[in-house]
């Protein structure tokens, strides 16, 4: 542990210094002059005292104030953009006035260059986020111009030809419609830094999420098991989101007869929800990406079933406003089990 002394000002040991130096001066041209009483030698040992003490004073001072004199220099390269210098410490500097302010302003760079980075990040995904939802917009607005001057050119022969282009148009708002929902969707969940929260019947949202996904495909056989009673804080509505992604991922990237498996069961503290299917899988090469947004594996086959690539990250997002995480296992030939672990509360 550092004693006091080593903690002292910079003026009080300067002062100490001085002083002690005077004194040494005052003592040598004393004792010269008990020792030897002429005049001229006393003036010179009186001047050598005077001198010594100029000279050290001086050079104390300066070593005291170089790291001032380093750190001017380094400030003035940071205010011409370059924000990854770092001020040099002196080799004291958690003990003198000077190596506090180094470290400190350091601290406070840092601290600045990490926020410019987010900001410029933030920046990036914002302009990456517009440029993706204008491409995915375009392709809907470009089907419903074309049936749009079709019709307009009197190039639908009959009823059924118009009847066809109207339901494309249709099919096509409301693909655009589920899509703006999911842009605006992540664009609040990006905004808030919490949500409200209620004790939720998780169990009891699962069981309607697999009667609803049952109710839309007859067809496909979903396993559940589900335990009773498990409960979570948090919103309901957006929990009810959450399943229904992911059994919507499920309907999209599988065929009606693939079976579908849900699990909710409570692991330790946590609750964890889980989905799969037995359907093809994802691709090596797309794991890594599938929360990212707007991200599709096959883009072609995803766009004509209405993917947005969106799903997924929607799913992220409201498991971590729960406090929760996503885990995500898929290989091409063995299906895709997506696993929602939440915090949990005693019923």
């Amino acid at each position: 542990m550092l004693s006091r002394a080593t903690h002292r000002p910079l003026r009080t040991r300067l002062s100490v210094l001085v002083t002690a130096l005077c004194a040494c001066a005052m003592a040598a041209t004393a004792l010269t002059w008990i020792l030897s009483g002429d005049p001229a030698v006393i003036v010179i040992v009186e001047l050598a005292g005077l001198a010594g003490v100029a000279l050290v004073s001086t050079a104390v001072v300066r070593r005291e104030l170089r790291p001032l004199e380093q750190a001017a220099d380094t400030a003035d390269a940071i205010a011409t953009g370059d924000f990854g210098r770092r001020m040099v410490a002196a080799d004291d500097a958690p003990t003198t006035e000077v190596g506090r302010l180094t470290d400190a302003l350091n601290r406070m760079l840092g601290q600045i260059q990490a926020s410019l980075a987010a900001r410029e990040q933030s920046e990036d995904r914002m302009r990456q986020f517009v440029a993706d939802a204008s491409h995915e917009l375009r392709t809907p607005l470009q089907s419903l111009r074309g049936y749009a001057e079709l019709y307009q050119q009197g190039a639908l022969p009959d009823t059924a030809a118009v009847d066809d282009a109207v339901a494309r148009m249709l099919s096509e708002i409301h693909r655009m419609t589920r899509l703006v929902e999911s842009m605006l969707m992540l664009a609040r969940f990006d905004e808030q830094d919490d949500t409200e929260v209620e004790q939720v019947d998780l169990s009891r949202v699962v069981a309607d999420s697999c009667r609803d996904a049952t109710a839309v495909e007859p067809a496909r056989p979903l396993h559940s098991r589900i335990e009773p009673g498990v409960t979570v804080l948090g919103d309901e509505a957006q929990l009810r989101g959450l399943l229904g992604n992911l059994l919507g991922n499920v309907r999209m990237h599988s065929g009606p007869g693939t079976p579908c498996h849900v699990d909710l069961v409570r692991a330790g503290s946590d609750v964890l929800l889980r989905v799969e299917d037995e359907g093809p899988g994802i691709p090596d090469h797309a794991v890594a990406h599938v929360f990212d947004r707007f991200y599709r594996a096959d883009r072609g086959r995803s766009r004509a079933s209405g993917g947005s690539g969106l799903g997924l990250p929607i799913v992220a997002a409201i498991a971590e406003l729960h406090g929760g995480r996503v885990r995500l296992d898929s290989a091409p030939g063995r299906g895709t089990r997506v696993e929602v672990i939440l915090p949990g509360r005693a019923a």
